[in-house]
């Protein structure tokens, strides 16, 4: 007792010492990680320094210069003049239909031709510059003039066609030429006649075309205004940043104007002397929100206690995110980590835990950021969302649902955010990207450095419960080879558990594992176990009863030692010394009861049998507990039948329920159900025969 309490008070210490710690760790990096060192220098002056960039910031000269320039170099914005457009098409049908006039007048009303081809060709040419003002070749006017009714109707339905897509866009004259060479290219060049005067189709309709058709784009004055204004917004919202490290100058280096502004816009140039209201202003703010983060943890109270291991695990996390913030913010004001203590809180602390402590972390990490509103917005919204999720016990949502759900409550976030406020496209784009990398990378890491966590605070976790599962583990490895029957005994245990777990809703991985582990207490003495005796030497007919029974009850206690030597979860240690409860081996009660009735002695006590475990606290401890004794049971009794099958198990799970084995279980009567129907669909297809083969 006294050994107690004097290791409480020594935790109290620590806990005090390590706040202190933290509150001048968090000065230190808030202040002094902020005041980069300064240089006396003036434009026209040659530098006495090499000048490195000691953070990464906007270059503003820089980005004004690229910005101007962006502007000049916007083109002239044409578009398209409907008037023209339409001009050009009536240009083209009336050009063809004027030709077929004339092509129809040289046929008298006895079908015979009026003219040579060569007169008609000339009257066309005479023709069209006449009304067209257009000097057609004389081999245009040529095949125009004779081809056939049906081939000048192709070369009409062509261009007409032709000629309305053109017109679609704007299109200066070189621009007219190479879309009638692009569209022309579909025809087929062949001769439109057999005529050696005659030219292709495809000739045929593009010097037609382009003696036709005229340039539709016009100069947009206001169109080119705004697009050289967006330009330039779009050069300013793109800024060049000055990265940290980058050299700004070297000795003997002239500072010119450019240089100037980027000292200027780095904060390196001198300025007053040292900030003592600043230094005494974060001082007060640090140590406002420490001693508010360390009443609360002082009062903290539910279901999820915290130890010397998991207190040194809560100062890793809120540590390592607040340093890291330190540099990241000067990438970006929305870069920081704030979701490492967000997740890493909600796993130790829960729910209510996470949230506060998150938000502490986020005040910390606001001086470093400017004091950047939407900081502050977006990430109490995903601290929430974040917290929400990571503190579920069922792993109903696994990490990629984490990480999804946080990111996208950061996204959504933002962009309500810079619509609010009215920001351009650009900056909200930019302020939305942050948000999800800062928040994706934070989650992710915190996912990853999870086992490092569980080390100090011997904890479970989907990844480490999945590192546990492979056999070739330690233990599994010496339970496959020192207690083969034991082993598939915890397999089939195994898959009875998660089965059951996943219908109920429980965390069936963990049920998995712990079934994998909950009978390694018979690694110490396999032989005594009758799944691992062989040619039928049981080692017990040369005990006594209470030295058999003492063998058998202290298997979930040797158990509890090596999972402990092996640094196996907290979960799983309790699933290994309460999947047996209070209860006893019936065999040897039995056997005790029988002889002390030949001898006419009472009953012994069933207290003296009893395992010395503890009746299962969960969920999944209790499902390990009635899957262990229906899997005994039904290889015991040798059952095939899956109707002896469900008697037996009810039969099992009403004892259990009358000894008062499921009591701290939170298992419902329907999740009993459930579980002996989970349980049914195993045996079912365990009892399945295969077809006998023909000898």
């Amino acid at each position: 007792m006294r050994n107690s309490k004097k290791n409480q008070k020594l935790f109290q210490v620590i806990r005090i010492a390590s706040i202190a710690v933290l509150a001048v760790l968090m000065v230190m990096v808030v202040y002094f990680g902020s005041l980069p060192k300064q240089y006396d220098v003036r434009q026209g002056q040659t530098s006495e320094y090499d000048i490195t960039a000691t953070r990464t910031v906007k270059d503003t000269y820089e980005t004004e210069r690229r910005a101007v320039l962006a502007q000049t170099e916007v083109a002239p914005v044409y578009v398209i003049s409907e008037e023209v457009s339409q001009e050009n098409l009536e240009t083209v049908s009336g050009f063809f239909n004027y030709c077929e006039e004339l092509r129809k007048a040289n046929i008298d009303d006895l079908g015979m031709v009026i003219r040579n081809k060569s007169e008609m060709a000339t009257l066309l040419k005479k023709a069209v510059k006449e009304s067209y003002e257009i000097e057609l070749a004389d081999d245009v006017a040529y095949t125009l003039a004779n081809i056939s009714f049906v081939d000048f109707s192709y070369i009409e339905l062509e261009a007409n066609q032709i000629a309305a897509m053109i017109c679609m866009d704007a299109l200066d004259e070189q621009a007219i030429v190479q879309e009638i060479n692009n569209y022309a290219s579909a025809v087929e060049e062949t001769k439109t006649h057999d005529d050696e005067e005659y030219i292709s189709s495809k000739d045929l309709l593009v010097r037609t075309l382009r003696s036709l058709l005229k340039p539709n784009a016009v100069y947009d004055e206001k169109t080119t205004e705004n697009e050289r204004i967006a330009a330039y917004k779009n050069a300013v919202a793109d800024p060049v940043m000055i990265q940290k490290g980058t050299r700004i100058v070297s000795v003997g280096e002239t500072i010119t104007p450019h240089i100037y502004s980027q000292l200027e816009d780095l904060d390196l140039l001198p300025t007053d002397s040292f900030n003592y209201v600043l230094l005494i202003g974060i001082i007060v703010y640090i140590c406002i929100i420490v001693s508010a983060g360390a009443f609360y943890l002082s009062k903290f109270d539910n279901e999820y206690p915290i130890d010397s291991k998991t207190w040194i695990a809560l100062m890793l996390a809120f540590v390592i995110p607040l340093i890291s913030s330190s540099y990241l913010t000067a990438i970006s004001p929305l870069f920081s980590t704030i979701m490492f203590t967000s997740y890493i809180f909600a796993v130790y602390l829960g729910m209510q835990g996470g949230i506060m402590m998150s938000v502490l972390s986020l005040l910390m990490v606001l001086p470093m950021s400017g004091f950047n509103t939407e900081l502050l917005f977006v990430s109490i919204i995903s601290i929430f969302v974040c917290c929400a999720i990571a503190c579920q016990r069922n792993h109903k949502f696994n990490a990629a649902t984490l990480i999804l759900y946080t990111a996208a409550a950061s996204l959504i976030a933002s962009l309500g955010y810079n619509l609010v406020s009215q920001s351009s496209k650009t900056d909200t784009f930019n302020s939305a990207l942050w948000s999800v990398i800062s928040t994706g990378c934070s989650v992710v890491a915190a996912i990853g450095c999870q086992p490092l966590f569980e080390m100090i605070s011997n904890n479970a976790s989907p990844m480490r419960l999945l590192d546990l599962a492979q056999q070739s583990h330690p233990l599994q490895k010496r339970l496959f080879l020192e207690a083969p029957g034991t082993s598939q005994h915890s397999m089939m245990v195994a898959n009875l558990a998660d089965s059951a777990a996943e219908a109920i809703g429980a965390n069936a991985l963990l049920a998995k594992v712990g079934s994998y582990y909950h009978d390694i207490g018979k690694l110490e003495r396999p032989e005594y176990f009758t799944e691992n005796q062989k040619d039928g030497i049981n080692p017990h007919d040369k005990l006594s009863i209470e030295e058999s029974v003492a063998i058998i009850t202290a298997h979930p206690s040797d158990g509890l030692k090596l999972a402990k030597k092996y640094r196996l979860p907290v979960p799983i240690q309790n699933i290994i010394l309460e999947h047996h409860g209070t209860t006893c081996p019936g065999y040897f009660y039995y056997k005790a009861t029988k002889e002390a009735q030949e001898k006419g002695e009472p009953a012994p006590p069933k207290e003296k049998f009893s395992y010395r475990g503890s009746v299962p606290s969960t969920r999944e401890s209790a499902i390990i507990m009635i899957a262990d004794s229906c899997e005994a049971a039904i290889r015991s009794k040798g059952i095939h039948d899956i109707e002896e099958a469900e008697a037996l198990f009810r039969k099992i799970i009403k004892q259990k329920i009358e000894e008062d084995q499921l009591v701290h279980s939170a298992l419902s009567f329907n999740d009993l159900e459930l579980i002996i129907g989970a349980f049914i669909q195993v045996y079912a297809g365990y009892f399945h025969e295969r077809v006998k083969y023909p000898e």
